[in-house]
């Protein structure tokens, strides 16, 4: 097949892909009515954030800078007036559903949080009452201990820009180290002198000892180096289930799987065999030797 038939071809296949990717994305006229149930406010639309960045930033780009996944057909920026011709429940319909190769949201976010991704959207819309404004990071030295005796850890925080003053009403999160990645134990709030105190949870297994490297952080907003707290007692033992008893070196723990029992019993039979065949040569040769 010469080069122009082939160039033929490839038009023709993807041709009707095209025309069917421009085709405007139809709501049903119910969906299109639906309203936010979720309240228009900083908290709302800070979650939406969240979202947004885990499941949506990485094809549409950041708001505003028109920047999207180079994709058939082109991801929309939130913040263009293309993407504020929808209405609410336009937006609602097209996460839950998905289409092409953006693919439906209904099983991998809540309802409720589809509707708080739906508030960052709209805090981009033209002319709108933007909540969330892009401002620098407020540059903040963490200090953090922890109290063994009492499973909690005690956290200070401080603005870099004055000297000792203490930071009000800022987010700490407080996380677990593990092999791959930190787990989110919970968050604190700091008080009128930048401190703040958090219980860890008794549910939490650390290594086999009960100790846990404790990591603690900002929230969205703040400039300020993690905390580590390595090797804290105040977790669970983590048991570990053994095969092979401790100070035994033939157990016969029940825990022993048997094809592990079998293979071990195969070998050493047939190194066995071997050797019982090595020396039944041995004699042989020397019978014959004796003969001869």
């Amino acid at each position: 097949m010469n080069t122009k038939w082939k160039l033929f071809l490839i038009a023709t296949l993807a041709f009707p892909a095209q025309q069917v990717l421009s085709q405007d994305w139809m709501v049903p006229s119910d969906h299109t009515a639906l309203t936010n149930p979720s309240e228009y406010n900083l908290e709302n639309i800070k979650k939406g954030k969240e979202l947004y960045t885990r499941n949506c930033q990485s094809c549409h780009g950041d708001p505003g800078k028109n920047n999207p996944l180079a994709l058939l057909p082109l991801p929309v920026d939130i913040a263009s007036e293309r993407m504020h011709a929808n209405s609410e429940g336009d937006l609602f319909y097209k996460i839950t559903t998905g289409r092409g190769v953006m693919p439906p949201f209904e099983s991998t976010i809540s309802e409720n949080e589809r509707w708080k991704l739906i508030n960052f959207i709209m805090n981009f819309k033209p002319g709108g009452n933007q909540l969330l404004v892009d401002a620098p990071p407020v540059k903040v030295k963490l200090l953090a201990s922890v109290n063994e005796n009492k499973s909690t850890v005690e956290i200070l925080a401080e603005r870099e820009d004055a000297e000792s003053t203490g930071l009000e009403n800022a987010p700490v999160i407080i996380s677990a180290k593990k092999t791959f990645g930190n787990i989110e134990l919970g968050r604190a709030i700091t008080n009128e002198n930048g401190r703040a105190e958090f219980t860890i949870p008794e549910n939490v297994i650390g290594d086999e000892e009960g100790y846990v490297s404790i990591v603690v952080s900002m929230g969205d907003g703040y400039d300020a180096h993690e905390v580590a707290l390595e090797k804290a007692k105040v977790g669970k033992n983590k048991v570990v289930p053994r095969l092979i008893k401790g100070e035994v070196l033939w157990s016969t723990n029940n825990n022993i799987q048997l094809w592990l029992l079998l293979s071990y019993i195969s070998a050493a039979g047939g190194a066995w065999l071997v050797i019982g065949y090595a020396i039944y040569q041995i004699i042989k040769i020397k019978k014959l030797s004796k003969s001869s």
